[in-house]
């Protein structure tokens, strides 16, 4: 018997291994739009920072006013990626590690409207949770505390690579 089913391509977009479309995704056709919640641009397909060209175009009729999907995944708290923290040295150093995560996590979001943290949870003394927008940041900062502190460090992903959990412990 053979252990792997053949698929077929069925010559869709994206549909080749069956994943799951982003529910979050602007529609097919929107061309201009700015976010109400964090002033991000959508032009060409992708979500950008422009302070200036906002400044511009808010309350215009040029662009649409919509919410971006990343303020409806913080706004509806689902994410992508989540970050564990936790042991002993944890609780010792959790100032600094928490310092450490917060700085990065700004750091990239500042840069990428995407990548932002949803919410920080704390387990106790000895475990923190971080909850992300997307599935790099988690992996992002798992990587950061690991150079800064060494330790274990371990990704789980979904079946279909749209989520992951990163643990780190020391």
């Amino acid at each position: 018997m053979s252990r792997f089913q053949e698929r077929k391509w069925s010559g869709e977009k994206g549909k080749k291994f069956g994943r799951v479309t982003d529910p979050y995704l602007p529609t097919e056709g929107q061309e201009a739009a700015v976010c109400t919640g964090c002033q991000a641009l959508y032009q060409n397909k992708r979500w950008f920072f422009d302070d200036q060209l906002y400044r511009r175009l808010a309350g215009t009729d040029k662009v649409k006013e919509v919410i971006c999907p990343t303020c409806r995944k913080i706004k509806e708290q689902y994410p992508e990626g989540i970050l564990t923290l936790k042991g002993d040295f944890f609780q010792q150093h959790r100032e600094e590690i928490m310092a450490l995560v917060e700085k990065e996590a700004a750091r990239i979001a500042a840069k990428s409207v995407q990548d932002r943290l949803i919410r920080i949870i704390p387990g106790g003394k000895d475990r923190l949770v971080v909850e992300t927008t997307s599935e790099k940041l988690a992996q992002h900062l798992g990587r950061t505390v690991y150079r800064a502190f060494k330790g274990d460090l371990d990704f789980r992903w979904s079946e279909m690579n749209k989520f992951v959990r990163v643990y780190w412990s020391r």
